[in-house]
């Protein structure tokens, strides 16, 4: 149940925040694509946290990260580095996994 909620909440996000764009426009749909691309790995670091029962405070701590940094992360930062993606992944026990297409 909480990861449709989740993934609501981001849909929701990503529509108001573009609803007057221009589908067309190559420039809109790039920048689409990568905002969603963040907002997909903001929902997934954090429905695994909540799945592991962490608090932020917690999973700070855990990953060496700041909880403020956690917080950007879970908002979607378009400036997180692999680095802090990493180190977000293995304080939960996880790998960090990328993939080109």
């Amino acid at each position: 149940m909480m990861k449709n909620k989740t993934k609501a909440c981001i849909d929701t996000e990503l529509h108001k925040k573009h609803r007057c764009k221009c589908e067309k426009s190559p420039e809109f749909r790039k920048a689409y694509a990568a905002e969603k691309l963040m907002y997909s790995i903001a929902g997934s670091l954090c429905r695994t946290r909540l799945k592991q029962n962490l608090s932020s405070r917690k999973f700070a701590q855990l990953s060496g990260l700041t909880q403020r940094e956690i917080s950007m992360l879970e908002k979607g930062d378009p400036n997180a580095t692999i680095e802090t993606l990493l180190k977000a992944a293995e304080g939960m026990g996880k790998k960090l996994v990328i993939k080109i297409r």
